[in-house]
């Protein structure tokens, strides 16, 4: 369970920073779902595993929300003009969020030197954009984690991801994401639509209800696991 957790943790922060400058002009909703290639899960966990995700933009705002199943919902709002995350925790009867800066999260993620970016000579239409193949691999104490993303630089450029030690180099909007962190874990996550429309400002407000924590009481809640 530790190791979902960490997943859709990274996952939202990689989606939520990503869109953060994604276009001033641009306001909308894409949809995701989620998918765990090659994991085999028993019928009581596949009920607490998250299947769709939805992303919520307007200009430099985006709220990045993953359904958990029955143990409820992550949300994370990111203000571009204040450069911050906000990750709200709606699980097992508890709310609670907190809020980190973009300096606490490139500490907490660290530098990383051994990062490998491949792009490949590949394209694949997703939700009707044309996005192209790319291969990231980071090596870590020993081990390796391999990321696959599509991207399209129909709808950003690779500001996009510069506070992101992974995805830099990734000249677009990630559409599809997998991670492969080794025996046997992988997350995929694919875009299924992405609807231009009228964002309202209250769609990143904080809602009633939520009690204030700080990003170590979180950890501690989890056992350290994320």
């Amino acid at each position: 369970m530790k190791n979902i957790l960490r997943f859709m943790m990274f996952a939202a922060i990689i989606m939520g920073m990503s869109v953060a400058v994604l276009s001033k002009d641009f306001k909308g909703v894409i949809n995701y779902k989620i998918s765990f290639p090659g994991m085999e899960i028993d019928p009581a966990m596949a009920g607490m595993m998250p299947k769709m995700a939805t992303l919520t933009i307007r200009g430099e705002m985006s709220k990045f929300v993953i359904s958990m199943g029955q143990m409820g919902t992550q949300t994370q709002i990111l203000n571009g003009q204040e450069r911050t995350v906000t990750t709200l925790m709606d699980m097992m009867g508890q709310k609670f969020y907190y809020v980190q800066t973009e300096e606490e999260i490139r500490e907490e993620q660290g530098k990383n030197d051994n990062v490998k970016v491949d792009i490949k000579d590949e394209t694949k239409e997703i939700a009707g954009y044309t996005c192209k193949k790319a291969v990231i691999t980071v090596s870590e104490e020993g081990s390796e984690m391999m990321f696959t993303v599509y991207f399209t630089d129909e709808i950003g450029s690779s500001s996009l991801n510069f506070d992101n030690p992974y995805f830099e180099d990734i000249n677009g909007a990630m559409l599809e994401f997998e991670v492969d962190t080794g025996g046997g874990q992988r997350m995929k996550m694919e875009a299924i639509s992405v609807d231009k429309k009228n964002v309202a400002e209250s769609e990143f407000a904080i809602p009633e209800g939520y009690v204030e924590k700080s990003s170590k009481e979180i950890r501690q809640m989890f056992g350290g696991g994320m």
